[in-house]
């Protein structure tokens, strides 16, 4: 009887393993409670990732939330809880919008059911290449606090490109279209402190592709070496707040590709 009864404890431990990732896909979750939620989640993370603000600046953060079935979910703002360690240099507000006190940086927390993520907000004084970056990991808006110019960025995996728009509203400037190929699958970005280059994790292809902004003209232009093979699997990019490093993470793997950037031009050199 006891080993008949293991038997059916292990059948009924394989059935549940089978329906979470399903459950995952259509939303159902929510209907079992946080624990069995918990149990889907595989990574957390804020994004923008690492970014910085000048005195007196903001911005804003979101928690985004990857389940064992690939999925990325942004949750809400205001169903977020917010944490600044450093209230001297920054402080948050419960719609995870950070602002800067003073020159220095602070670990930014987000929890959503007990799925926790940190990310470090570096505050400077104001300078020609400080920028401030609102959105999540396909899509950024950011603004050039010297000159006030705004840009966003937003990526479109189906059509293998990143639509560009100049101007504060998004929906009603002028866009263009610049292709990542031939590579495939543009879908995690993320851009450097000085508001000078721009990186794209293509899912598909398994690689980073790098770009030049230019301001001026609202254009993007493939850096030389671009793109850089990034490991199996890569999922997240993140940029250090100095800008001269990159971190690439995988989704099937704790691992970190990490890699230099090259100040002046944006490449990217393996670790």
């Amino acid at each position: 009887m006891e080993a008949n009864t293991g038997v059916n404890s292990f059948g009924k431990i394989k059935q549940v393993a089978r329906i979470l990732p399903l459950l995952s896909i259509l939303g159902l979750t929510s209907c079992f409670g946080s624990s069995l939620t918990n149990l889907l989640v595989s990574s957390v993370k804020l994004t923008p990732a690492n970014p910085s603000i000048a005195t007196a600046g903001s911005q804003a953060f979101i928690l985004s939330v990857t389940y064992l079935d690939g999925t990325t979910d942004h949750e809400p703002p205001d169903e977020t809880t917010w944490t600044s360690d450093n209230k001297d240099v920054a402080t948050i507000d419960k719609l995870g919008v950070a602002t800067g006190v003073s020159a220095g940086t602070a670990n930014i927390g987000g929890s959503f059911q007990g799925n926790n993520a940190h990310t470090v907000l570096t505050v400077t004084g104001l300078n020609k290449n400080a920028i401030a970056a609102v959105g999540d990991s396909r899509t950024l808006h950011v603004t050039n606090l010297a000159t006030e110019q705004k840009m966003t960025f937003a990526a479109n995996p189906l059509s293998d490109s990143i639509t560009v728009s100049s101007g504060g509203d998004s929906e009603n400037a002028a866009a263009a279209e610049v292709s990542v190929r031939p590579e495939h699958g543009p879908a995690w970005i993320a851009i450097d402190p000085s508001g000078k280059f721009l990186y794209v994790v293509n899912h598909a292809s398994e690689s980073v592709s790098v770009f030049a902004i230019e301001w001026r003209t609202g254009a993007l232009n493939a850096v030389e070496g671009s793109p850089v093979r990034a490991g199996a699997k890569p999922w997240s990019v993140e940029v250090d707040p100095d800008g001269a490093g990159l971190s690439v993470a995988h989704l099937e793997d704790k691992d970190v590709s990490r890699f230099h950037i090259d100040l002046v031009n944006g490449a990217l050199t393996p670790e």
